[in-house]
């Protein structure tokens, strides 16, 4: 091949040098020559053969060829440049798009959950704490508990409710509990609000409003919470070190024990 290539090069180097070739063609032989050693040797002992004035023409005209030459190449090179940018920014675009597209569909929890697949109910402690508990019994997917403050004709609407992602992702690992406690109100007031709707303000149901008795919570769950204040007063009391961070003791995990089994005490929260 490369000999063929040399033998096509001579053939067309008298035709250069007469200046009759085509543009294609002294392209051709310029390109091939500032690789070859040989074939340029044999073009320069050509060109040296030639009368001194056809050669000056030649040499200028030849000059002028190879600077439109180099000229052209930088252009086909910055097009080169800009079709492969144009392609890497296409493709980071691409990139980008699929991963706001994934964290939209799969990880923002932005659609409510419809009220059929879960319950919301209200009690209250002896100690005036409100707690809103769910049973989501029926639920497979993870998702996260959203509230909200309306005024309607000046009442004060508190909306609960249950989120989950557009693609509804599986649970996760530890988020089997489908009976618990998902919001605790401490409220000064005798009642934590005029109405509690579980939902949207365009699909809710009322679990509570203002005038209805608020069921008493079970010894049980008095029992647990008086155990988390005790646990978060003796947390708040624990020393720190240097970095000011909390240093842990065995009885932490004691703490953690006893709550647990408080907790799994509760039957408003029983997974049976």
């Amino acid at each position: 091949m490369k000999k063929n290539e040399c033998n096509v090069v001579r053939d067309l180097m008298p035709l250069v040098l007469d200046r009759v070739a085509s543009e294609e063609s002294r392209e051709i032989v310029e390109t091939h020559i500032a690789s070859c050693e040989e074939c340029r040797k044999q073009y320069d002992a050509m060109k040296a053969d030639l009368p001194e004035e056809t050669r000056a023409e030649y040499e200028e005209e030849q000059k002028q060829f190879t600077d439109a030459l180099k000229a052209v190449k930088k252009k086909k090179l910055r097009r080169r440049i800009r079709l492969i940018a144009l392609a890497a920014l296409a493709c980071m675009a691409a990139v980008l798009i699929g991963l706001f597209a994934y964290d939209a569909l799969f990880w923002k929890m932005t659609v409510p959950v419809d009220n059929q697949y879960y319950s919301l109910s209200l009690c209250k402690t002896t100690s005036g704490l409100y707690v809103i508990t769910a049973d989501a019994s029926q639920l497979d997917f993870d998702t996260m508990t959203v509230s909200e403050d309306a005024f309607v004709d000046g009442r004060d609407i508190m909306y609960v409710r249950f989120m989950a992602t557009p693609i509804h992702t599986p649970a996760s690992a530890g988020s089997g509990i489908k009976k618990s406690d998902v919001m605790t109100m401490e409220s000064s007031m005798e009642y934590p609000a005029d109405e509690i709707r579980q939902g949207t303000p365009g699909n809710y149901i009322t679990i509570w409003k203002k005038g209805d008795p608020v069921p008493a919570a079970s010894e049980e769950m008095e029992r647990y919470y008086a155990l988390e204040k005790a646990y978060k007063q003796w947390f708040s009391a624990l020393p720190q070190n240097e970095d000011g961070m909390v240093v842990l003791e065995d009885e932490f995990f004691a703490w953690q024990d006893r709550l647990d089994e408080a907790r799994n005490a509760v039957p408003e929260w029983s997974q049976n």
